[in-house]
This record gives C-alpha cells, structure tokens and sequence, in this order.
C-alpha cells in the first residue's frame, strides 16, 4: 500500500515520534511510505531510511485557511496514494476540507476534560466543529477512551471509529537503553518526560514533589516547552531548586529511564501516554493521574496501584512515598505486551480490510 503520513514537523515531541515509529513499521513490512510536513523544524535523527516532504509553510502560519493552500497544491499533484493520515489537530483541519474518504483523521489527544468543563452552548458549538472536521471519514484513535469520547460527541456521519494503538519495538528500545550519552546523577531520581505545558500540570508534579518523605532524591524534568521559566521559578519557590535538573529532550531517552526509581505523570488530559508503556518496557514503575485517557488503560490489573485517583498535590505525595517504599515491582511487563509492534500491525491491516470493504 501507498500510504502518506501529514504531520506538524519533526520535531521530538510524542505524536511526530510515534508517527515515524508507525511509518517504520510499515515500511519494514513492505509498505510504499512516505512522510509529509508542514513546517520544517527538525530535531529527529535516524530517519535516512524514510521518504520525507516538507511543505515549507512558514512558522507564523498556523491557522488553516492560511495552511490550506500549500496541502492543496501537494494534494492536487499527488493524488495516488492509498491513505493519508494526519495525527496532528492542525492536519486533521486541514483534511477535513476535502472530500475524500482516504483522508484519515488520527486523534492523539483526549478534549475529554475541557468538554467536561463548558457550559451546555459551548458543547454544542464543539460538537458541531468536531462532526464537521470528522464527517465522512474513517477516524483512528490512539486509546479506547478517546474512541468512545469520538462515538459520544462525533456525530453519525463517521464513515467507521476504529483504536489504533502506538506501537512499540520492545528489543529495539531494551538495546537502545544500554547506550550511554547522559550524565546521569549518582543519587537515586524520579523522572518526568514531555512538553512544559499547561495540559502536563508540571507544576502540580513540582509541588508533589516538594512534599515527598524523601529529601535526599532528585527529580528530572526532560523537556521543553513555553512554561520552562515559570517551573523553574516555581522550583525555587517551592525551595526545591538543588533537587530538580530541567535537562532538554534527548533523541534516546531510554537510559534516563532504566535508571529512574520511578516515571511521574500529573497530567490533566493525555491521548495514549508513551513514556508510561516505555518506562514499564524498562522495568521502571509509571506513577501517573487516572487522567483522561490512557493512564487507566496501560495500568490495569496489578498495575492500576500505581495510578492516582486524585490530583491533589498531597495525594500524590503519598502515592510516590508508596511506590518509593516497594522494594519490588513484579508485574509491569503486564502493562506492555498488548502494544508490541507486532500486534498493532495486525490491528493495522484488519482496519484497512474494513476501510476498504465499507467504501466499495
């Protein structure tokens, strides 16, 4: 199959990351692959062995009347291929003004807990530019609850709503932890990863942090974002500040992660948190929110002890100590096996089947 991927850019950020991850595993099985941008940040490496595009629309255009017409023209002079799947919200706008069933919406991302938040009227007008941007389409969703939120609020003029999980290449990602390029601190720390922004509650995670029984730990915050000054602030209000590192995104995390005594998540929304199926490949517990959506569907079982029902800055506290104080973790390779590469691509190939029958 021919199939094209309409991403934001490349940079290292969880959608475009488990983007490229999907488009690898498609073309390792023999695929016609190729990805599509709209801007041309670039901070991913390995990716010599995609076929790349770069629709060059200028950083300061983000709306999408104004970036309509460079897919436009793309999609005009490229109009063979067999499906196109944009994962970011701006894509998936830009999709939505054509006709064309081969256009797949691919939702990352829950609204789930700023729907929950509005007036009767305010829903309603979400409803209705939702069932616009999803109208007859065949919608992916990243994890089971965004997939019923969808069904709930999209409206019946989807064409189908299938879940299609990331996947994950367990032996690639065990190998890639023994490499060693990070100065890892030789205290015992707990690990954040992700974008400093409003929707991961960093500071929630900082104020948590400042009420844990244990002062001698560090805590890691990998990443960047436009709160990287205020959190920093927040850390040394919080007189935290010599034991909170704010490091950069690093292309291989992975031996950050084997080493944390801990992953901590305080999320208000997520889509299908990454970094939680990653530390539990890596033997390391994932301590999170029971936010909408993901969190619950990853730590299920034995592994639902890790999971907050609160978010409440002293319940979280306690929930860290808890986790802190096993001296074991035995069960978190039940949290992973269902996202194997080899599954999902399975999963892949029965929704394409669907796709295909109900559009003939």
């Amino acid at each position: 199959m021919k199939i094209k991927f309409l991403i934001r850019d490349l940079k290292i950020e969880g959608v475009q990351v488990v983007t490229i991850r999907l488009a690898k595993l498609l073309q390792s099985q023999g695929h016609n692959i190729e990805i599509i941008t709209l801007h041309n940040d670039k901070e991913l490496d390995n990716l010599s062995d995609l076929n790349i595009f770069c629709l060059d629309a200028p950083k300061n255009k983000t709306k999408t009347k104004e970036l309509l017409p460079y897919f436009k023209e793309w999609y005009l002079q490229h109009n063979t291929f067999d499906y196109l799947i944009a994962p970011h919200s701006e894509c998936i706008k830009i999709i939505s003004k054509f006709n064309d069933s081969r256009l797949i919406p691919f939702i990352h991302n829950s609204d789930e807990h700023s729907y929950n938040q509005r007036g009767f009227f305010k829903k309603f007008k979400y409803r209705k530019k939702l069932q616009n941007r999803l109208k007859n389409k065949h919608v992916l969703c990243v994890s089971d609850s965004i997939n019923k939120f969808i069904k709930k609020c999209g409206g019946k003029n989807i064409l189908s709503i299938n879940v299609l999980y990331n996947p994950f290449d367990i032996q690639e990602i065990s190998i890639k932890s023994k490499s060693y390029k990070f100065n890892l601190p030789k205290k015992d720390y707990l690990l954040f990863i992700g974008r400093l922004e409003k929707q991961k509650r960093v500071d929630r995670l900082l104020r948590a942090f400042s009420l844990i029984k244990d002062k001698s730990i560090t805590l890691i915050i990998l990443g960047e974002g436009s709160l990287s000054k205020t959190l920093e602030q927040l850390a040394q209000e919080l007189g935290i500040k010599n034991r909170v590192i704010f490091k950069k995104f690093e292309t291989n995390p992975y031996p950050i992660i084997k080493s944390a005594k801990g992953l901590l998540l305080t999320s208000d929304h997520e889509g299908l948190p990454t970094v939680i199926i990653e530390a539990l490949i890596l033997n390391v517990p994932a301590i999170s929110t029971n936010c909408p959506s993901g969190p619950s569907e990853i730590l299920t079982g034995n592994l639902s002890q890790y999971l907050i029902d609160s978010y409440d800055e002293n319940v979280i506290a306690q929930h860290i100590d808890q986790v802190l104080s096993m001296t074991s973790h035995p069960h978190l390779s039940e949290g992973y096996r269902k996202f194997h590469q080899d599954h999902i691509y399975q999963s892949f190939l029965e929704i394409v089947s669907q796709w295909k029958n109900s559009d003939h």
